[in-house]
């Protein structure tokens, strides 16, 4: 007779538990994302396609920011006259609401008090964007990320928790 060779039963189901068991210790590990923090993520690299379009385009892109929203604007001539139009982009949202439990703040510029305002953040073809620092704050003050741009990409994140 000869002797089978293998696991048995009670061998794969312990194996089994011990690797559920690894992956849950590192899934509890893992930090969960605020509202803020996905939202800031999306502002950046919504900030990061502005700075990529005007350098592609060879145009000035603008990001006018409001308290409850914001839009990317192209700098467009038309009879002599330099003005901003919204950026069309095919698929990509180029503009958008904050959500209402969220709360935006702007420096050195000042939220624009109407969206036909001219643009506080500028990227410009060679690349240079404005100096600035996005924050977004939950209401209740317990999540904070900002999106920050020392003149040049890459823009950077922040997250406070």
């Amino acid at each position: 007779m000869k002797k089978q060779r293998g696991f048995t039963l009670l061998e794969i189901i312990l194996a089994l538990v011990i690797f559920a068991s690894c992956a849950m210790m590192v899934v509890s590990t893992i930090p969960s994302r605020s509202g803020a923090d996905i939202f800031g993520q999306q502002l950046k690299a919504l900030v990061d396609y502005g700075s990529d379009r005007a350098v592609m385009d060879g145009n000035i892109v603008g990001l006018v920011i409001t308290p409850d929203s914001f839009q990317l604007l192209t700098l467009k001539e038309t009879n002599g006259e330099r003005h901003w139009v919204p950026l069309s982009a095919g698929r990509i949202t180029t503009k958008g609401h904050f959500p209402e439990e969220m709360h935006a703040s702007l420096s050195p510029q000042r939220l624009a008090s109407t969206m036909d305002a001219d643009p506080q953040i500028v990227f410009l073809p060679d690349g240079e964007i404005s100096r600035f620092t996005l924050t977004l704050q939950s209401f209740d003050k317990q999540h904070h990320f900002r999106v920050v741009s020392q003149g040049a990409s890459p823009v950077q994140v922040e997250n406070d928790g």
